[in-house]
C-alpha cells in the first residue's frame, strides 16, 4: 500500500496460541513467529483473516508489530545483523528495496502449496515477495457533480476543473505514478520523464490542494469543492459506504496496480516451516476473500470468494493483467528526481 499510508508505529501485542484440539493437532505449538504489518484497518483484517486462523490451526504464537512500509524498511535495516522479525508485509517497492540490500530471503515456491494458484505477475522481485493483495491507482471522481466518469487521464488537465483536483502528496507512490502518466501523455514515459515537468506545470492551476488526510480529501469530494483525485479505491471505502459521492473511473489509457506482498527476513530466528506455513495461510482463498470484503483490497488468488457488491470496487487477477506495465526498479531509481521536481513545480 506502505510508506504513503502515513501511519504511526503501534504497540506490540502477543497473540497467545489458541489450540483447537489436542497438542498433536497443533504442529507448531510452543513455536513463535514475529510478524510486522500495517496498522489501523489493514491490521484488523490481517489479524482476523490470516493471523487468528493460523494460530487456531497451528498452535503457534504470533507476535505482531505494526508499521507502514517505510517503517518496516528502516526496522529491517537496523536489525540486519540480528533480525528480530521473521515475516514482513510491505508494498512492492519496499520488497525491491530490501531485496537489493540482501535483507530478504528468496522464497521457495515449492514450500507454498497455494502459490501455484497465484498469477505470476503478483510475485515480486524474483521471488523475494509473494503478493497477498493489490489495488488500483486510478481516478476517483464526484459522481454527483460529474454526470459521467472521466474517460482519460487528460481530464485532470481540463480547464473546467480549475482548482478542483486533489493532488497526491509528493512523498507517496500515487505522485510517482501520476508523474509517469504525465510523461506518457507528453510523449515520454518512465525512461524519459522530461515531458512530465511541462505537463505538471500545466496541471498546477487545476490543483486544489494535496491533502495528507483521507478524511479531509473525502469531505472535499463530498462537498464538490473538489471533483477528482488520483488515489486507490480502498482509501475511500468507509466514505463510499456512508454515501459519499465518490466513485472509481478506469481511463482508456489504463490504471496502475500496486502489489502488497509478504516477505521472509534473511537470517531470522523462526523455523522455516513455521514461516512458510504462515505465508501460505495468507495466500488461501479464505484469507484473501475475507480481506477483500473488509478492505476492498484486491485478492491475488483468483479462487478468493468475493461478493458482487465488493467486486465492482476491486481489480480481479484477470483485470490486473491489463494494468499499465511498470518497471518498479526504474521507478525506485527515479523517485528522488520525481519528488524533487514535484516539489519545485507545486511549491514555487
Amino acid at each position: 500500500m506502505r510508506w504513503w499510508r502515513g501511519c504511526a508505529l503501534a504497540t506490540v501485542i502477543v497473540l497467545a496460541a489458541a489450540v483447537a484440539g489436542p497438542l498433536d493437532a497443533a504442529p507448531f505449538s510452543g513455536q513463535t513467529l514475529r510478524v510486522q504489518f500495517w496498522p489501523g484497518a489493514t491490521a484488523s483484517a490481517i489479524q482476523k483473516y490470516i493471523v487468528d486462523p493460523f494460530v487456531k490451526k497451528t498452535g503457534a504464537n504470533v507476535v505482531v508489530e505494526y508499521g507502514n512500509t517505510s517503517n518496516s524498511i528502516a526496522k529491517a535495516r537496523a536489525q540486519k545483523n540480528d533480525p528480530q522479525l521473521d515475516v514482513l508485509f510491505m508494498d512492492d517497492v519496499g520488497v525491491l528495496t530490501l531485496a537489493r540490500e540482501g535483507i530478504l530471503e528468496q522464497l521457495d515456491l515449492g514450500k507454498l502449496p497455494h502459490a501455484r494458484e497465484i498469477y505470476a505477475g503478483y510475485i515480486v522481485g524474483d521471488r523475494y515477495g509473494m503478493g497477498v493483495f493489490s489495488y488500483a491507482v486510478t481516478l476517483l471522481y464526484n459522481n454527483k457533480v460529474l454526470p459521467s466518469p472521466p474517460t482519460s487521464w487528460r481530464d485532470l488537465w481540463d480547464a473546467r476543473y480549475r482548482g478542483k483536483i486533489l493532488g497526491p502528496p509528493a512523498n507517496i507512490t500515487q505522485a510517482l505514478l501520476l508523474t509517469v502518466m504525465a510523461a506518457k501523455l507528453g510523449g515520454g514515459g518512465l525512461d524519459n520523464l522530461d515531458p512530465a515537468w511541462g505537463m505538471l506545470r500545466q496541471l498546477k492551476p487545476n490543483i486544489h490542494s494535496f491533502p495528507q488526510n483521507f478524511a479531509i480529501a473525502a469531505e472535499l469530494m463530498k462537498s464538490g469543492e473538489a471533483v477528482m483525485t488520483v488515489n486507490t479505491i480502498p482509501q475511500f471505502k468507509a466514505y463510499i459506504e456512508q454515501g459519499y459521492p465518490i466513485a472509481p473511473a478506469y481511463p482508456k489509457e489504463g490504471y496502475f496496480a500496486t502489489t502488497s506482498a509478504v516477505v521472509l527476513v534473511r537470517g531470522s530466528k523462526a523455523r522455516r516451516d513455521l514461516a512458510y506455513a504462515f505465508i501460505d495461510e495468507a495466500l488461501t482463498p479464505e484469507a484473501q476473500g475475507g480481506v477483500a470484503e473488509q478492505l476492498w483490497y484486491s485478492p491475488t488468488n483468483p479462487r478468493a470468494p468475493v461478493s458482487p457488491a465488493t467486486r465492482k470496487y476491486i481489480v480481479t487477477p484477470t483485470q490486473y493483467r491489463k494494468a499499465i506495465p511498470l518497471d518498479l526498479e526504474k521507478l525506485l531509481k527515479a523517485r528522488p528526481q520525481i519528488i524533487d521536481q514535484w516539489n519545485k513545480i507545486f511549491t514555487q
